[in-house]
């Protein structure tokens, strides 16, 4: 059972669970009940039916980063030290079970992706954007430091670009983004973008769903192992998986010339 929401559209869509950031007066600004409403959906995700989530942005924007008259009127109006920064570890935190998600994690951007917006994104399996869409790490400009994205926007496009937009908060669009590598693929305009997501979550329902979820603990395993612990923790998830259902089903497939179930009965949408 997934939570209710007020700040957030779920909508399933077969297999695939489309979350849409609805706050549209505020370019989706990230509130915090928008963030404990976005923390509760990824606590739920992993024992949920869906293969892949889509997160998206109503009204024309994707997320404009955190809520800028919250931070005056609560962080800054006597709200105790101590409450701020759990506040923060919290948003860390629920950065951390976005990276844990077992599902395909795929973000699709419109309009404006700004500070912890485009952190967020920057954890995503795939990331598709349109060319005008607007990027800026605003923080420092703010007179903040960008706490929880630096790591995340670091291991997505290097220190040395990181550094440049981290530090100097400079604004770029959906071609300069693709160009970094923070973007797969860039569109020229709002039906582009559809339809390459049918084409995405299309190609993503080749896999199958628990060897997607094990190929991204290895890819995570990757940032905190090394040497002959990854070597061991990839063996013991790749034995895991030969001996499970999945591969069983995915050997006899291969045999047969057919296509495994997890293809035969895939359902999903875009979220348009």
């Amino acid at each position: 059972m997934l939570p209710a929401v007020e700040n957030l559209i779920l909508e399933p869509r077969g297999d695939t669970l489309v979350i849409w950031f609805n706050r549209p007066e505020t370019r989706n600004a990230l509130s915090s009940a928008m963030a404990d409403e976005l923390a509760a959906v990824l606590e739920a995700l992993p024992g949920a039916p869906y293969r892949f989530v889509v997160l998206r942005g109503k009204g024309g924007a994707f997320c404009s980063g955190g809520d800028l008259k919250m931070f005056r009127n609560v962080f800054q109006a006597g709200m105790p030290r101590d409450e701020i920064v759990a506040f923060n570890a919290d948003f860390g935190r629920m950065m951390v079970a976005i990276r844990q998600l077992p599902q395909l994690f795929i973000v699709a951007i419109e309009g404006a992706a700004m500070a912890g917006g485009l952190g967020i994104a920057c954890l995503a399996d795939v990331v598709v954007t349109t060319a005008d869409a607007k990027f800026a790490l605003t923080e420092v400009t703010l007179g903040i430091p960008p706490a929880q994205i630096t790591p995340v926007v670091i291991a997505r496009i290097g220190a040395s670009q990181a550094r440049r937009l981290l530090l100097t908060a400079q604004r770029f669009d959906g071609v300069e983004a693709h160009r970094l590598g923070f973007a797969h693929f860039v569109e020229p305009d709002h039906e582009a973008l559809e339809s390459r997501l049918r084409s995405v979550l299309s190609d993503a329902h080749r896999g199958a769903p628990g060897a997607i979820a094990l190929t991204k603990q290895i890819i995570s395993a990757t940032e905190q192992l090394e040497g002959p612990e990854l070597v061991q923790f990839a063996a013991e998830r790749f034995a895991d998986a030969m001996l499970g259902d999945e591969a069983r089903e995915g050997m006899q497939a291969f045999a047969e010339k057919r296509k495994p179930e997890w293809v035969a009965t895939k359902n999903s949408g875009s979220g348009s």
